[in-house]
């Protein structure tokens, strides 16, 4: 399991704190397209990036981020969404490797905003569809092409990061070159294989998807709040009801060693 994984990963020293002008510049890209506090850290032996949340449990009662204090002596502060990107393969260090890894970041952290948000089953697919349209589109902005974001590498990242979730078993005929494009959100081919995935999907017009759906906040905050704002501005989109807002409580984490 992947939680596995990583506990062994801290305890073998095989993560290490991101604190290179790479990794930096990776989680300001990151925070531009999700505003949520970021911490990037290395991991070897792992050819794709990893994103969890803080207090994702690697054992029970043993949340990330208390072991991260314990281990690395880092400042996890509750609601950071811990990135460990990798040093080797596709997504490794370098512009192209760094646009592929914040792809597939992005991907994962609208997985947790959809399917943690609270969205009705059947509204998901319609949801991260115009989430994943919302991102891509922000790569396009001037604050994106500053830091050096590869669009094409972003988008082959990003379907990566998709298409284990829309895959949903062995795709039909060449839908398998799907996910291996990087223009792949506006292919009819995509929306085609979506709705036979999920008769709910409506194939919603991307022309159409507010430019600053994902700017919900002026700069970084707890994922909590992060996705009760994501979860509250795609229920005004696709018209599903609204409920009340969340209470993302103590903010801060300390460690006792």
């Amino acid at each position: 399991m992947r939680t596995e994984h990583v506990l062994r990963s801290i305890w073998q020293g095989d993560v290490r704190p991101g604190d290179g002008a790479a990794a930096r510049g990776f989680a300001r890209a990151f925070q531009d397209i999700v505003q949520v506090r970021t911490l990037p850290l290395h991991i070897a032996g792992t050819e794709t990036p990893v994103v969890m949340a803080e207090d994702s449990e690697l054992m029970p009662a043993l949340p990330l981020g208390d072991v991260l204090a314990e281990e690395l002596e880092l400042e996890v502060p509750y609601g950071t969404l811990v990135v460990l990107l990798p040093e080797t393969g596709p997504c490794a260090p370098g512009r192209t490797g760094l646009s592929r890894a914040l792809g597939m970041a992005v991907a994962e952290a609208l997985l947790l905003a959809v399917v943690q948000g609270g969205l009705p089953v059947e509204r998901q697919t319609d949801a991260l569809y115009i989430c994943a349209h919302a991102a891509a589109r922000l790569t396009a902005t001037a604050a994106l092409h500053r830091r050096g974001v590869d669009r094409p590498a972003f988008g082959l990242g990003l379907a990566a990061g998709l298409s284990g979730f829309w895959r949903g078993g062995p795709l039909q005929g060449d839908a398998g070159a799907l996910f291996a494009r990087p223009d792949f959100l506006w292919s009819s081919d995509l929306a085609a294989h979506l709705q036979r995935l999920d008769p709910a999907f409506t194939c919603p017009d991307p022309t159409a998807i507010p430019a600053d759906l994902l700017r919900v906040s002026e700069g970084p905050t707890g994922l909590p709040l992060w996705i009760s704002r994501v979860e509250g501005t795609l229920r005004h989109v696709l018209g599903a009801p609204s409920v009340p807002a969340r209470s993302t409580g103590i903010t801060s984490r300390f460690n006792l060693q």
